[in-house]
Formats: structure tokens, C-alpha cells, sequence
């Protein structure tokens, strides 16, 4: 098929040298004729696919020929995913890129978060359309470009919020303050943070705020370090947490269990109130699944760091925006009030000035 062929440059139409046994070089000339655009195999045209979390481990391939250009060459491809008004491909995403395979497969999950990238609605039947191209690496050559396909996807929501909290102490026993449980990375595994001020503190889980539904825990387990665990029981008794500090609450409503672990993100460095000597503890928001907090910052430096701790640690990457792990110091060259916010999973922060 040579549908959306784009011919390589005159630059290279020229020749290719390949070197012989022999004294002399062999010239091979490539013609513009033999080439051959690649093309589209799977998922067939106009292919529907319902993602849904419950099946977001399920797999998706992208599979196309292999371009031709007369010669024994290996091109690379690229894999153009966008919306069907975008008819020029101008904001795609590159699902895969410089690939010499012919095969692309992708989850659920990660075409989801592809799709909902897009900035389109979940949950509504939307049609979108995806080519490949294919070039041969060198600065003159030009992509021959698939024919364009069609796909429709219903994309479900990434909102990580529940139906489910924390309740006790920390929160006064007190009706609509909860703690959120949020949803993790794994599925029907719920996770909340909470701060607690005063030891010995006691909590329950329960839904929609209402005690129709709650957990606690008649026989839990205390470690050494504080972690408290267990299995969870309808109705059971307070769960009890000995020592002052913020953790990460588990729970997995698949065997019914829980786990109750210091856990902190915050920053650290002579930009922030506490110089290098301490962490300014940040607070987790599940809306936007990122740790946030306003800080008066100096001018100076700072770094995110895990469980006041540099075993995990995040810096700068040299692109704006972009974290690394163990990256150089991030510079604050005015000092103000700073909304700082960090999302671990994408690698991405910024702090905004007030």
C-alpha cells in the first residue's frame, strides 16, 4: 500500500554508500518507486473499545506491515494517537516512538490515562483516529506515513475519590470530617494519610460517613516501629495507633485487611522554613493525586524527599517542571508565599508564587 507516502528528501534520494570487501565502494541507488508506506493492522478500522478499571490490566495491540524503502533497511516507527478533530495529527500523543518493532500492545490503564490526557470526557463514546509513520534515522529523510485509521473509545473517570473515611480521634469522632480513603494503584486497595497529634490515638473506617458500615479491628498487630496491622472486622473494636506522627493508612478490600505505617512527603533546603535541618511536611491531595502545601520560601534551594529520609529523594532534571530522582536542587530566586505541589507518579512539580 502506498497510500500517504511522503518521499524522502533529495538529500538522501541521492545515493546510499555501503562499503564493500573490495578496493572500491558499491553504490546502491534507492528509488523513490519501491517505497511503501507502512500499514495498519490491528486493531481493525473503527475498532470500539470500552475501558473499564475492573479490566484496566486487559491489553490493547497496535500492529502494522513493516515499511518498504528497496533496500534492506530497519526504519523507525511512531505510533500517533489524537482526537478526531485534530485531522492534521498537530496535538497527538506519541503512544510509542523511534521503535523498530512493528508491534506496540498497551493496558487499559495506560491507554486510559492516554485517552483522558486528551482532556476529553470520561464515560461518553468518543470516536478518535491513529497512524503510523516510519523514517530512517538520518537528518534528510522524511516520514512515509500510514493511512489514518479510526477508533472508539469510552474512557473511565480518573478520579480517585471514595466512599469511605477515616474516623476517631484524630477527627473528634465527629460527623462529616472524615479522612478520605483514596484510590490506589492497586485495585480495590483504598489509602488515606493522617496526621496524628497525640498518642495512643484511636480510629475506625467507615461508609458514607455513617456508622452503618464501619470496621475496626479486634486483634491487630503492634511492630516495633510503630506499624500497626490486621485483619478487619464489621463493627470492631477502635484501632489504636501508640505514637505521635503522619501515616499512610491501607486498606485492602479484597481480604479485608490493614496497615497503619509512618509515611511523610516533604521538603527540605535553605529555601524553606526549616532549612536544611528538617522536612516542611506536605499534605496529600487526591483530586489531583499530588502532595501540596503553601510554604513562605527564600531564595535559595530545595529538594522533595520521602519519610525524612534521602533513601528517596527528588530534585530538579534540568526541564522546568520535571522532577528526577536524586536530581539536583531546585532554585528559588525570590522569596515569597509558594504554592508547592509535587506528583510523584507522573515526576512532575512546580511551585507557584502568591
Amino acid at each position: 500500500m502506498k497510500n500517504f507516502i511522503k518521499y524522502i528528501s533529495i538529500a538522501l534520494i541521492g545515493s546510499i554508500a555501503i562499503t564493500s570487501c573490495s578496493e572500491d565502494d558499491d553504490l546502491l541507488t534507492v528509488n523513490p518507486s519501491d517505497y511503501q508506506a507502512p500499514e495498519l493492522v490491528t486493531p481493525n478500522d473503527n475498532a470500539q473499545f470500552i475501558l473499564t478499571e475492573e479490566h484496566q490490566d486487559s491489553i490493547i495491540t497496535f500492529s502494522w506491515n513493516k515499511a518498504e524503502y528497496g533496500l534492506d533497511v530497519v526504519p523507525k516507527y511512531s505510533l500517533e494517537f489524537t482526537t478526531k478533530d485534530d485531522s492534521n495529527f498537530a496535538n497527538a500523543t506519541v503512544l510509542i516512538g523511534n521503535s523498530t518493532t512493528t508491534e506496540f500492545q498497551i493496558s487499559f490503564k495506560d491507554f486510559n490515562n492516554k485517552v483522558i490526557d486528551l482532556g476529553v470526557e470520561p464515560n461518553v463514546e468518543q470516536d478518535y483516529i491513529y497512524r503510523v509513520k516510519s523514517e530512517l534515522g538520518t537528518q534528510q529523510s522524511q516520514p512515509l506515513v500510514s493511512a489514518v485509521k479510526t477508533i472508539t473509545i469510552t474512557a473511565y473517570p480518573t478520579d480517585l475519590s471514595t466512599n469511605w473515611g477515616v474516623v476517631g480521634s484524630i477527627t473528634n469522632w465527629a460527623d462529616n470530617q472524615d479522612i478520605p480513603f483514596w484510590k490506589s494503584e492497586e485495585t480495590n486497595v483504598l489509602v488515606a494519610y493522617i496526621n496524628v497529634e497525640e498518642a495512643n490515638a484511636e480510629i475506625k473506617f467507615r461508609q458514607n460517613g455513617s456508622w452503618d458500615v464501619n470496621f475496626g479491628s479486634n486483634n491487630p498487630t503492634t511492630a516495633s516501629d510503630g506499624t500497626v496491622s490486621g485483619s478487619l472486622d464489621a463493627g470492631g473494636n477502635n484501632i489504636k495507633i501508640p505514637n505521635i506522627g503522619r501515616y499512610k493508612v491501607t486498606f485492602n478490600q479484597s481480604d479485608s485487611t490493614f496497615k497503619i505505617e509512618a509515611f511523610t512527603w516533604g521538603v527540605i533546603g535553605d529555601a524553606t522554613p526549616l532549612g536544611w535541618d528538617a522536612d516542611t511536611a506536605l499534605n496529600y491531595d487526591g483530586t489531583i493525586d499530588s502532595w501540596i502545601a503553601t510554604i513562605e520560601l527564600k531564595v535559595g534551594e530545595f529538594k522533595f524527599r520521602q519519610n525524612k529520609s534521602w533513601d528517596v529523594n527528588y530534585g530538579d532534571s534540568g526541564t522546568p517542571g520535571v522532577l528526577k530522582s536524586g536530581g539536583d536542587n531546585i532554585k528559588v530566586t525570590e522569596a515569597g508565599t509558594y504554592i508547592v505541589t509535587a506528583n510523584f507518579s507522573k515526576e512532575t512539580y512546580s511551585f507557584v508564587k502568591q
